[in-house]
Formats: C-alpha cells, sequence, structure tokens
C-alpha cells in the first residue's frame, strides 16, 4: 500500500517511464526479500538491518555496486517519503535507511563516443541511404534520428515525443525534456538541420496517418516510435560502421554523453552544459566530462623522468 502510494504521488507523471519502471522493480525486489527473511510486509517492522540484508543480498548475487548504489536510493528515497507522512510506521523506529552508507565506487569511464566512432556512425547512415531500398526501409529518418542524438544531446524518451509542428526549420520549440524541465529553444546546427529536413521532405510524407504529427514515424505511421526502435535502428546503423572491424556498442545515451563532453569541452562550463543537457543543476555534468580509461592511461603513458 505505501510502495503504491508513493509511486502514485512521487514518480508517476513526475519522473521518466524508464525511472518508474527502475522504482517499481527497485521496491518489488526489497519486499520480496523482506517477506522471504520476515514472513510478513509490515512496513512498521522495516528496520535498518532489513535494508543491509538487502544490500548484502544483492552482493551475494553480483550485482554490480553501481546497481547497488541505485537500488539504494530508490529505497531510501521511498523510506524518507513514508517517514515524512503524518500517519508514518516509523514514529519509533527511525527511517529505516538512515546511516546506511553507498558503496564506494570509482568513477565509471566516460560512456562518450570517440571522434573516429562518430565519422564512422554518419558514414554508415550515409552508405544505407544509398543501399537500403525495400519499401519499409527509412534510411533518411533512421540517419536523421542519429543526427538528432549527436547534435542535440536529447535522451531518447524527449526525442520519441517531439512534434513535427515544433521545428521552425532551424530549432525545437518548449521541447519537454526529463521531469519539469522545458527547452524554450532547442538549437540543431546546419548539418543536422538539412539531414532531418531531408527525411521530412521525403520519407516522412510516406508515413503520415491522417493528425500524426510526431516527428519521426515508424513505417507503419502508428508513432510515436519506441525505444525498443530506436535501439534497433541505432545497432543497425553502428553493425554497419564496424562490419569490417572493430564494434561499436551503441546506445542512445552514448550520443547523448558525447554531446555533453563536446559542449563542455568547447565551452569550459559547467552551467552552459547543464543547459544543453536539459539539467536543472550541474550536480551531473562531471559524468559526461570524464576521461576514458585508454584516455587516462595515456596520459600515464607520457609521465616518466627525462632530461
Amino acid at each position: 500500500m505505501w510502495a503504491e502510494r508513493y509511486l502514485e504521488v512521487k514518480v508517476l507523471g513526475i519522473q521518466s517511464p524508464n525511472t518508474e519502471e527502475a522504482k517499481r522493480r527497485d521496491l518489488k525486489a526489497f519486499m520480496d526479500f523482506f517477506q522471504r527473511l520476515n514472513g510478513h510486509l509490515d512496513i512498521a517492522q522495516w528496520f535498518a538491518r532489513d535494508t543491509c540484508a538487502f544490500l548484502q543480498h544483492l552482493e551475494k548475487l553480483g550485482r554490480a555496486p553501481a546497481t547497488i548504489n541505485r537500488v539504494f536510493r530508490s529505497l531510501r528515497h521511498f523510506a524518507r517519503w513514508v517517514h515524512e507522512q503524518p500517519e508514518t510506521p516509523f514514529v519509533r523506529s527511525g527511517v529505516p535507511t538512515a546511516g546506511i552508507k553507498e558503496l564506494a565506487i570509482d568513477e565509471p569511464d566516460a560512456k562518450k563516443l570517440e571522434k573516429r566512432e562518430v565519422w564512422q556512425l554518419f558514414k554508415a547512415a550515409d552508405s544505407l541511404v544509398l543501399t537500403e531500398t525495400r519499401k519499409n526501409s527509412r534510411p533518411n529518418r533512421n540517419r536523421a534520428i542519429l543526427a538528432i542524438f549527436y547534435y542535440t544531446g536529447l535522451r531518447v524518451t524527449e526525442l520519441v515525443r517531439l512534434r513535427l509542428a515544433q521545428w521552425d526549420g532551424k530549432r525545437f520549440q518548449n521541447v519537454q525534456r526529463k521531469g519539469n524541465v522545458r527547452t524554450k529553444q532547442l538549437y540543431v546546427p546546419p548539418e543536422g538541420r538539412l539531414l532531418l529536413d531531408t527525411y521530412i521532405n521525403g520519407e516522412r510524407t510516406h508515413d503520415e496517418r491522417g493528425d500524426q504529427d510526431w516527428l519521426f514515424l515508424p513505417s507503419n505511421g502508428d508513432g510515436p516510435m519506441t525505444r525498443r526502435q530506436i535501439h534497433k535502428i541505432l545497432v543497425r546503423i553502428a553493425n554497419e560502421a564496424t562490419k569490417h572491424h572493430g564494434v561499436i556498442h551503441m546506445h542512445p545515451h552514448r550520443l547523448r554523453h558525447t554531446f555533453g563532453f563536446e559542449v563542455r569541452e568547447r565551452t569550459k562550463s559547467d552551467s552552459e552544459t547543464a543547459r544543453h543537457l536539459g539539467h536543472q543543476s550541474e550536480k551531473y555534468v562531471g559524468r559526461y566530462v570524464r576521461s576514458t580509461q585508454s584516455e587516462r592511461e595515456q596520459i600515464l603513458d607520457t609521465l616518466g623522468v627525462g632530461l
């Protein structure tokens, strides 16, 4: 009951569908564990000891430290919300996540793409425009999707919600970002505009159905496109880019990290980078500007004693 109330009040319609799904999954996993451990689901009997036991259980299952910390943050946010309610069951016991610290872990490598990989992806997308000739193929749409990700840093949920009416030929107007953030004008550089307009004035016209105003349409016209469809498109381009050599592990967020890194590199400003990424604060900018392991090793290779 408490979990459902929490999700309804603090998550549904406020946080992204992915965040909602993750929090629902985390809470269910904890409640299943709690019930097996205690034989009931009385939330008043949830103590810090239970939280620690669950986190240790996740470690024994081999869950990555970053995953365990994410699950713990879900539990902590839920527990604090419950404790703030007038009828809280934690009056005597206190918050059952208090005093528990997250696991100390190394910062993860940057997820950005290397410049050569970006070049390979766009060249592959160009090639597919020439070679994919099946009736339901939409290579110009797929190339435009790649371009919008790379040139704007949008999240996949933000991209699939774009409407044709928001596009003025140079910028997207009033773009809904994660949470309650809105970007009044989202500028697209010239190459991105060219590739997008090529799709809009060509392939998109084949898929329009009545009042379908979604910017990117699936080949059957039944929009909006799904996360799964977007992921498959990017993997298809990545496979084309590396069919002769190498591997590019592709997902939409790698393009967002690449965008964030390149903006930060040019502006030298955390606040400007946060604004371009649609963040309300500079808190998370660091994850977009970290070096990769190979870049760290190259820096160390330059160390040494010399005259």
